[in-house]
């Protein structure tokens, strides 16, 4: 039986592209900039921090959080994808750690000679 929606959710539906939107580019941003704007240490917390909370739950919470949004217009919606825990389930951990500390390396190389 399908699931009938409401012009009313419609705005859930539309939140949800719009934190996406939004989501994208302050990733883009943080792995960009964050190492001269925010310093080394804090840097590295952030992105551990980051890596750790995906892994925990299995997905990023900003997509996850996204996919709810969209769930409250479209029930049937599927989402969740983290490239983190992709690499994880896809290659294990030991594809995934190493990969993880490439672009680590690769962002702070970048930041460093900017």
């Amino acid at each position: 039986m399908p699931v009938e929606t409401s012009s009313s959710t419609r705005r859930w539906w539309i939140a949800g592209h719009v934190f996406d939107i939004v989501h994208l580019p302050l990733v883009i941003a943080l792995i960009v900039a964050g190492w001269p704007v925010l310093g080394g240490p804090v840097f590295v917390a952030i992105i551990t921090v980051v890596v750790v909370v995906q892994l925990a739950f299995l997905g990023c919470p900003c997509v996850a959080v996204s996919t709810r949004m969209k769930q409250r217009h479209k029930p049937e919606f599927e989402g969740g994808w983290s490239f983190t825990v992709w690499l994880y389930e896809r290659y294990g951990a030991i594809v995934a750690l190493p990969v993880f500390l490439a672009l680590l390396a690769a962002g702070a190389t970048f930041a460093w000679l900017w």
